[in-house]
């Protein structure tokens, strides 16, 4: 926690990465404080990038008030504001252990890649923490005689 509270000193915002694997994800700690501006967090992004990205968007925050979205590496990025049903100690622990208590609604946004940024199958599954359940509804599957339809030459999709 020291070294937490000296990083928002000097820099105004820490960046904690919970995990070390492909459901890693990472989050800002002292924006509110600092700022007066929410906390950024970043999931279904490639471990080894969040920390770059979360950071320049807040260096915009510092800068402006604002995340810098217009930068080359930002572009078409967007920030939506997190539901209550996501700010809970399984993603903002060391935020509660600083603050005494969880995120309040409203001081937390969550960092959205644009859908370019995923694969086509890989972009309905990327959590999104700005709705109650965190994923999207993935489409029902088609039955075999949709399949079959479908796979004959000449189907118009």
């Amino acid at each position: 926690m020291q070294a937490l509270s000296l990083t928002i000193s000097i820099h105004g915002w820490a960046v904690v990465q919970v995990g070390d694997d492909d459901s890693a994800f990472s989050y800002t700690i002292g924006l509110v404080e600092r700022f007066g501006h929410p906390e950024l967090i970043v999931v279904d992004v490639d471990r080894r990038h969040q920390h770059r990205l979360i950071n320049e968007l807040a260096q915009g925050i510092a800068a402006s008030g604002r995340p810098a979205l217009d930068r080359p590496s930002t572009r078409g990025v967007r920030c939506v504001e997190v539901h209550t049903n996501h700010l809970h100690a399984d993603y903002f622990s060391a935020w509660a252990s600083r603050y005494g208590t969880l995120p309040q609604p409203g001081q937390v946004l969550q960092v959205l890649l644009p859908n370019s940024a995923y694969c086509e199958c890989h972009a309905p599954a990327v959590r999104r923490l700005d709705r109650p359940d965190p994923t999207p509804a993935a489409p029902a599957p088609l039955n075999r005689a949709e399949r079959r339809r479908r796979a004959r030459p000449g189907h118009a999709p």
